[in-house]
């Protein structure tokens, strides 16, 4: 028997007339994070008894803490913090009882031996990648009372295979359920109103998404996950190696082909009029029907219609002449394409969006006269020698890695990984992420 002392003064009282006191540190209500958390646990039953004078279970209360299997969350606590329990090891059980209401972000990521998680209906809170990488995590009652499943809620849970979605979430957020290779079936209610696209990121195993007869925004047919009235493609099942774009499609989404995992052929049918996909390296061919009036094919690789906007080159060639109609090149075009060494840009060229040649195995590359943006994602993960067109007036180079704004004051981006970086002293901004190379 323990007394639960609501502050030092109150604990020290009770010590000094034998009564003993409980070894959690609450705060106003806050159980804190501190290393006596465990010390009520039942080391039988690998089971906590949550004091109720606690109304939230602060941040990291209980993180990368082990011997813990179980517990029961009452109602009396509110809230349960970020990262509250994160890393924990050997839990294995949660249940939620009525009366919480919050869950922070990351409260029960990398859990590794969780397996059953029950939540009430009387959450209305739940924060991103709350359960991401609970690698045992199979059985998971949602409640109906969130109005989303937010960024990287369930990503990265394997042994998750059928997910029911209840009436009453509204939203699927962004790589939500990333990375959940043995998901087989979702089941999505009346009430989803938003899904995106990359939502189902490397769902490999995904075979059935289920849409209730009374939703008013999706439908789902030949593995294909669609606006109600067919206009807007939402994803694509990973299930064969030529992808037909179904006629009605206006919109193809982001996220559709982003992680495509097997190599497979792409069709646009005529009335495709906006594309938002980045396109994975397994997408080893665009084609685009020829009545198509805002998109053209040529040699596999995607372009608008009149060539002016490069979209993504599949050739697998280690060599390509850019057309010199090009003046923009959108999102990670030459994105992890080894095989490419030698690339001759558009002569035109004005414009280059994110990651342009990340991960990519260029060698050496000319930036043209016309290009006026720079930005260090162009070359994560790449080593490139770069030369710059000398009549260039907003960009330069003095030592094919590291580029300067034209007058020298400004570093804007490195384009190899290297162990040293000499800085030229007429330098005196560094652009934000500007030496963050990703290799």
């Amino acid at each position: 028997m323990y007394y639960f002392a609501q502050n030092d003064k109150e604990g020290k009282w009770a010590e000094e007339i034998g009564i003993k006191v409980n070894p959690y540190l609450i705060v106003n209500g806050e159980l804190m994070s501190c290393n006596k958390n465990l010390d009520l646990m039942d080391e039988a039953t690998g089971t906590i008894v949550i004091p109720q004078s606690v109304t939230k279970i602060g941040n990291g209360a209980f993180r990368d803490v082990a011997g813990l299997r179980s517990i029961v969350i009452p109602g009396t606590v509110k809230e349960i913090g970020e990262y509250a329990f994160s890393g924990n090891p050997t839990l294995e059980n949660v249940v939620i009882e009525e009366g919480v209401e919050k869950i922070g972000a990351f409260a029960f990521a990398d859990c590794s031996a969780l397996k059953t998680i029950k939540i009430a209906n009387s959450v209305s809170y739940i924060g991103e990648s709350c359960f991401h990488s609970c690698v045992n995590l199979a059985d998971i009652s949602l409640p109906n009372s969130i109005d989303s499943i937010s960024y990287r809620m369930l990503s990265n849970c394997p042994s998750l295979e059928i997910l029911i979605i209840p009436e009453g979430i509204r939203k699927i957020g962004y790589l939500a359920f990333e990375g959940c290779r043995n998901l087989k079936k979702v089941v999505v209610p009346s009430t989803i109103s938003s899904i995106e696209g990359t939502a189902f990121n490397s769902n490999t195993s995904l075979k059935d998404i289920e849409i209730s007869e009374d939703n008013e925004t999706y439908s789902f047919s030949n593995g294909s996950l669609m606006s109600r009235d067919g206009k807007t493609l939402v994803y694509i099942l990973a299930n064969t190696s030529e992808i037909n774009i179904p006629e009605t499609v206006e919109i193809i989404q982001g996220g559709v082909c982003e992680t495509y995992p097997r190599q497979a052929v792409l069709n646009i049918s005529e009335n495709v009029r906006e594309i938002n996909t980045i396109f994975h390296n397994n997408i080893i061919q665009i084609n685009v029907v020829e009545n198509n009036p805002y998109f053209k094919s040529q040699d596999g690789n995607l372009y608008n219609k009149d060539m002016t906007v490069f979209y993504r080159y599949t050739q697998n060639q280690t060599t390509f002449i850019m057309p010199n109609t090009v003046k923009l090149i959108k999102d990670k075009a030459f994105q992890t394409q080894t095989n490419l060494k030698n690339l001759t840009l558009s002569e035109n060229l004005e414009e280059m969006q994110s990651w342009t040649f990340s991960y990519a195995g260029i060698e050496k590359l000319h930036l043209p006269k016309k290009l006026n943006n720079v930005y260090t994602g162009w070359f994560a993960g790449a080593n490139i020698t770069v030369s710059i067109d000398e009549e260039n007036p907003y960009i330069k180079t003095e030592d094919g890695t590291i580029i300067l704004s034209k007058n020298g004051k400004e570093l804007l981006a490195i384009t190899k990984n290297l162990e040293a970086y000499n800085i030229p002293s007429s330098v005196e901004v560094i652009r934000g992420r500007s030496v963050l190379y990703e290799g």
